[in-house]
């Protein structure tokens, strides 16, 4: 960087431009040619780029959004599968009474409460519910038909009923989840949970007012049930054939007449990304994307503001315009300089003798991802501190460049078994720490059982002899509001803990 104007190594780029004016007429001619040439180039290429980089959001959005669907469902999904095998429900199912029905009604109760489903019932083979957790509330399913529910028919066809509908009896929107139970292999009734999307609309609530970026999730008739604005609630977005009106009419689905989301579509800019208008929304304009979830027999449509994509374009625009007039005098230079720089900041980052990061970069990552968790709790994410067990006498006995080798191939059966998400640092000599994005307890110990079980798998060699290399792990989860410091101190203790019981092993 220059320390004033005056400084003459500041101004020696600046005074090349003199040497144009002894350029002849058709050299300068020909720089005007090129310079038009290089902004129309600078726009088709920044509309390209723009594209490109939308449709990556838009395809880490949707995994985003279906990462938090199932989330939401994952319990649920587990409550009517498990009640199917309750020895209570069968016993119902076998002989309906009201003492057992109440019973039940009890248990149901207190499962949906532990694992926040709406509502979990229990019905016969007609479709007559017999007990359900609502069983004491003014609007309790008990005693209620659903043999008209496409998802009872589901089940009792002997498949898992999933259905998006507003409530018969609460008049509420949910996603139904059904499981045949079996006894002696005959189908002898249906186990129901219903789920709500609260904290998913109120996710999508959040992105609307931060960012106004429109996520609507749909069923698989395209009706819309978790919008961040109700003008969407229950109309369809994409145009819906009769067969398919009356089949909804018949079941119940939905109370009301459904309307079709008044749309005006733009110009298509690649397959399944266009430009579109809402009439819910006027003067406002969008760049939609579709995504559809074939196992959760859902849809997602996602759409940012027109204006991210025009921001890129002229921000691209702009910027290969200005390289296009300096490229002449520059591009050794700067192609020089980027290249040193790339150096410099891949030896600060990346250590070179495991391939892993270094301290240096784990910071940043970490700051963030603390940051990140602080703001959304959902977003945790898992530590994990390995230390080499007894390298020193590895050392000792087969020498540092066998001790390097072996440090250099665990570095990179480390980086075979992460996600490109996560985070491997050499934090000490012999101790490497992992860090697991999104990843819960289960998920954090099942990657350091994978990473140790293939160390102490690996055959390390030195002058043909084979090095025992075996690995201790200690793991934490982040918490909210918990410092770095406090984190790694927790997953140290594990690691000493795993030390002290024989290490190879891993504890949480």
């Amino acid at each position: 960087m220059c320390d004033s104007f005056t400084n003459s190594t500041c101004l020696k780029p600046f005074s090349r431009f003199a040497a144009i004016r002894n350029w002849p007429r058709t050299m300068l001619t020909a720089l005007v040619v090129v310079l038009l040439a290089s902004v129309l180039a600078a726009f088709q290429q920044g509309q390209h780029i723009a594209r490109e980089r939308l449709e990556a959001s838009f395809d880490r959005s949707s995994i985003s959004r279906l990462n938090l669907l199932q989330r939401e469902l994952h319990s649920p999904f587990l409550v009517p599968e498990v009640l199917t095998a309750s020895k209570t429900v069968r016993a119902l199912l076998a002989q309906p009474n009201p003492t057992a029905a109440n019973e039940q009604s009890r248990i149901l109760e207190e499962t949906a409460l532990n694992t926040h489903v709406d509502v979990i019932y229990v019905m016969d083979l007609n479709g007559n519910c017999l007990a359900a957790s609502n069983w004491q509330a003014p609007d309790s399913f008990v005693g209620k038909n659903y043999q008209f529910r496409p998802y009872f028919q589901q089940a009792l066809a002997g498949h898992s009923g999933r259905y998006v509908a507003k409530g018969v009896t609460s008049a509420k929107l949910g996603y139904y989840l059904a499981r045949p139970v079996t006894l002696d292999g005959k189908i002898n009734g249906v186990v129901v949970a219903k789920i709500s999307f609260d904290a998913l609309s109120a996710h999508l609530k959040a992105i609307w007012h931060q960012d106004e970026e429109l996520n609507l999730v749909a069923d698989k008739n395209g009706v819309v049930f978790v919008s961040p604005l109700d003008a969407f609630i229950l109309k369809s977005m994409t145009p819906m054939a009769a067969t398919q009106r009356k089949t909804i009419e018949s079941s119940r689905q939905f109370d009301d007449v459904l309307q079709p989301v008044a749309i005006t579509p733009g110009k298509l800019l690649a397959e399944g990304l266009r430009f579109i208008e809402f009439a819910e929304l006027p003067g406002a304009s969008f760049l939609q994307k579709a995504y559809a979830f074939p196992d959760l027999e859902l849809g997602l449509f996602l759409h940012v503001p027109a204006s991210h994509y025009w921001k890129i374009v002229a921000q691209f625009t702009a910027m290969l315009t200005l390289l296009a007039l300096v490229v002449f005098l520059a591009c050794i230079s700067l192609y020089q300089r980027w290249v040193y720089s790339a150096k410099l900041i891949e030896t600060a980052i990346r250590d070179p003798l495991t391939g892993l990061h270094t301290r240096l970069y784990m910071g940043d990552w970490c700051q963030a991802a603390i940051q990140t968790h602080n703001r959304i709790p959902s977003a945790a994410f898992g530590l994990v501190v390995f230390d080499l067990d007894w390298f020193k006498q590895v050392n000792d006995k087969y020498g540092h460049l066998a001790g390097d080798d072996v440090l250099r191939r665990v570095g990179q059966l480390i980086r075979n078994a992460i996600r490109g998400q996560d985070l491997a640092v050499r934090f000490g000599g012999e101790e490497i720490a992992v860090f697991v994005q999104g990843a819960d307890l289960a998920e954090t110990l099942a990657l350091a059982e994978r990473i140790r079980q293939s160390v102490g798998q690996f055959m390390f060699q030195s002058k043909g002899q084979v090095i025992p290399v075996t690995l201790s792990g200690g793991v934490a989860i982040h918490t909210v509001g918990e410092s770095l410091d406090a984190l790694f101190s927790r997953a140290d203790e594990k690691l000493y803990e795993a030390k002290e019981r024989g290490r190879n092993q891993i504890r949480s």
